[in-house]
Parts: structure tokens; sequence; C-alpha cells
């Protein structure tokens, strides 16, 4: 596993290439003009930006702060583990 610093350092077909095969997508949300995935990555997460009317990825951004982690909290069903 890359560490977060490594990571960061990658140009952004590497970064790609390496959550494709390392990396566990969790959700996706849409932002603006933007869908947003979000991958568990060790002990870390990444984000990946896409133009929704292109597909291109505009961004990745990897980050280890779980406040980044709040825009994806409502997303999350847990009734599973409150069913009697």
């Amino acid at each position: 596993m890359l560490t977060f610093q490594k990571f960061s350092g990658l140009p952004t077909d590497k970064k790609l290439k390496y959550l494709s095969e390392n990396g566990v997508l969790l959700c996706t949300r849409s932002y603006a003009k933007t869908r947003v995935s979000l991958y568990s990555v060790g002990k870390f997460y990444a984000e990946v930006w896409f133009n929704r009317n292109t597909d291109d990825i505009s961004n990745v951004l990897p980050f280890t702060t779980t406040k980044c982690l709040k825009v994806y909290l409502d997303m999350i069903d847990i009734s599973d583990i409150y069913q009697e």
C-alpha cells in the first residue's frame, strides 16, 4: 500500500490506476456539474471528480481527515442495523 504522501505525489493517471487496483469505491455523489466518487485506500481516502457532461476527470483529491466525509454521511443507510 502506498502512503498518503506517495499517493499525493503521483500524476493523475497513476493515481487512477492505483485506485482501480487498490481502492474500494464507497459511494458516489453529485455536486454542481460534477460527479464525485469516494474511495477508501488503506489509511486515507480519495475523491475522483468527473465532469458530468463529458465524463472527463477534473481532479483526484486524497485526504486523511474524517471532516471531509461529512458530505457523505446522509448518503449512508444504516437502517439494517436497527431492524428488530
